[in-house]
């Protein structure tokens, strides 16, 4: 005789529950939950690159409050600039960053609000004047979150270190509007292989090469009206490095016979072969010349002087 057994339903329920609650998923959190911090502290978003203008440019910056859900409640933040943390910077980094001067900038204010069911805070704002900028100077403003009234601040993205490394500028080539003239040419010419009009042609696989290289050799451009230039560039050839330029100076000059130092170089080196490097003038050094010439007074000791590519450069 078979015996059937019931349950009640009443416990079958109870059974099912206690299954699925051992597989209901645990509340989900991040390890920076809760936390306030600034996001522009994070990897390279405090390098900064300006266009050079006559109008000043932003610089947004505040606070941020971490994890997946929402303050619930408002969360006033604080900031300071942070001066002094530029000397510490550089000996930790070995760079040469100098402090943005207040006179380059205006600051809204130091002190914000994440707001309620949000996650970041209004926006703080350095409007940075680029045209009272030093050109090819390396600038620094650190911003530091110093205070929150809700939630830990987390040490690691508590400091912004705002860096202005370059000052953007459209540029014009105007090598190609002069014309070239040198001390010493090429045996076989101008026109040759490796004559002084490949020192201009634009083309950094050639190179102008000459024997008997001395101290006082030079080569210049005449334009036909007066230019002013901001910036030109070098390009070493394409082997025997004790034939690059060492030391010069770029001269400039209204009539072809005077001539004014703009910019003095001395035990430069070229890493590499078919290397460009570009030499910045300062802004009290630029005018208007008719002549432009690089004066040498070294290379790195062979008695044959070349290089790949001379030019010059104006910026608007």
């Amino acid at each position: 005789m078979k015996h059937n057994k019931f349950f009640p339903l009443s416990v079958l329920l109870a059974a099912a529950c206690m299954v699925l609650s051992c597989n209901k998923p645990e509340d989900v959190t991040l390890p920076n939950e809760g936390s306030v911090y600034m996001p522009q502290a994070s990897g390279s978003r405090g390098i900064i690159n300006l266009q050079l203008s006559p109008n000043a440019q932003e610089v947004a910056f505040g606070a941020a409050y971490g994890g997946l859900k929402y303050s619930g409640q408002d969360i006033n933040v604080n900031f300071k600039l942070d001066t002094g943390l530029v000397a510490a910077y550089n000996a930790r980094n070995g760079t040469n960053y100098q402090v943005l001067p207040d006179s380059v900038y205006v600051l809204s204010g130091l002190n914000s609000v994440i707001a309620a069911k949000s996650t970041s805070s209004n926006p703080l704002v350095l409007n940075v004047s680029s045209s009272k900028m030093r050109f090819g100077v390396r600038y620094m403003l650190p911003v530091s979150l110093t205070a929150s009234s809700s939630g830990a601040i987390n040490p690691a993205l508590q400091t912004t270190y705002f860096r202005f490394d370059t000052i953007l500028r459209k540029s014009v080539d105007i090598t190609g509007q002069g014309t070239l003239t040198v001390s010493n040419e090429n045996p076989s010419g101008a026109t040759a292989e490796e004559g002084s009009l490949k020192l201009t042609d634009n083309n950094t696989s050639s190179k102008f090469l000459y024997f008997g290289f001395n101290p006082a050799g030079w080569f210049q451009l005449q334009f036909a009206a007066p230019v002013n230039i901001g910036a030109y560039t070098l390009t070493s050839a394409n082997d025997a490095p004790g034939r690059d330029p060492k030391s010069w100076t770029l001269q400039g000059s209204k009539d072809g016979n005077t001539w004014t130092v703009l910019d003095t170089r001395v035990d430069e080196f070229f890493s590499a072969r078919n290397q460009t490097r570009r030499f910045e003038l300062p802004a009290t050094m630029t005018g208007l010349y008719t002549h432009y010439r690089i004066f040498l007074t070294a290379n790195n000791g062979e008695s044959l002087f070349q290089l790949s590519e001379w030019r010059l450069i104006r910026y608007e």
